[in-house]
């Protein structure tokens, strides 16, 4: 199925907050596919793996243990980006979705053992547009997605969701 890059941007947006991704760091993985579409796939895995506090090391540059690629890479590529040398997250193999993320933000990545270790700068990041997705891939995310919405129940009506009984405008 073909889909435009804001499609794309707005339900991976979606999807990560439906898993509890701040806003900003949400925000930049949508970018970031929306930018590199083919790496839609390698979201999933990310998507479904639960947060845990994340230990970051500053003694030898930047090393971070127990990352979640999808909240904790930005603050890598900012790191990377000033300047800092040896940014480092351990054990969390260089994916589709890392080199993603990478190139949106003009950097470059490489696999270390189980490591992803920053390598230094890129031209320009890529420039969105439409793309084909697999109708199954596009669905799974459509279900993170669907972790953003308000119940359907009595309860939630009475508080304001939903249109109520008329919906004409």
């Amino acid at each position: 199925m073909m889909v435009s890059s804001n499609e794309v941007q707005m339900l991976v947006l979606k999807a990560c907050r439906g898993v509890g991704v701040p806003m900003g760091q949400a925000r930049e993985v949508a970018v970031a596919l929306a930018e590199t579409p083919q790496a839609l796939a390698a979201l999933l895995p990310h998507l479904a793996r639960p947060m845990q506090p994340a230990k970051f090391d500053f003694s030898d540059g930047l090393t971070v243990q127990d990352a979640s690629l999808l909240r904790d890479f930005p603050a890598c590529a900012d790191a990377a980006a000033l300047g800092v040398q040896k940014v480092r997250i351990c054990d969390l193999a260089a994916c589709d979705l890392a080199h993603a993320l990478a190139r949106s933000r003009g950097l470059t990545i490489a696999a270390e053992g189980a490591d992803v270790v920053f390598t230094g700068t890129e031209a320009a990041p890529p420039e969105a547009s439409r793309c084909a997705v697999l109708p199954e891939i596009w669905q799974q995310v459509t279900s993170f997605a669907a972790l953003t919405y308000v119940p359907e129940t009595d309860a939630s009506r009475v508080g304001g969701a939903g249109a109520g009984l008329s919906d004409n405008d």
